[in-house]
């Protein structure tokens, strides 16, 4: 297997202005849609266990 060298040595940046991030914001659906049912206690724990991660 080859290696390329870059064009351009100096580092490229993969974060993108503040600007650009809130221009592709989006705004959350509605409470009601987002709500997930039908969920057991140990699911429900599992799943804030997960996101609290």
């Amino acid at each position: 297997m080859s290696t390329h060298r870059a064009d351009n040595p100096e580092p490229q940046h993969l974060e993108l202005p503040v600007e650009e991030l809130l221009r592709r914001a989006r705004p959350l659906p509605p409470r009601d849609e987002m709500v997930i049912e039908d969920l057991t206690e140990e699911e429900g724990a599992a799943f804030l266990a997960a996101v609290d991660s």
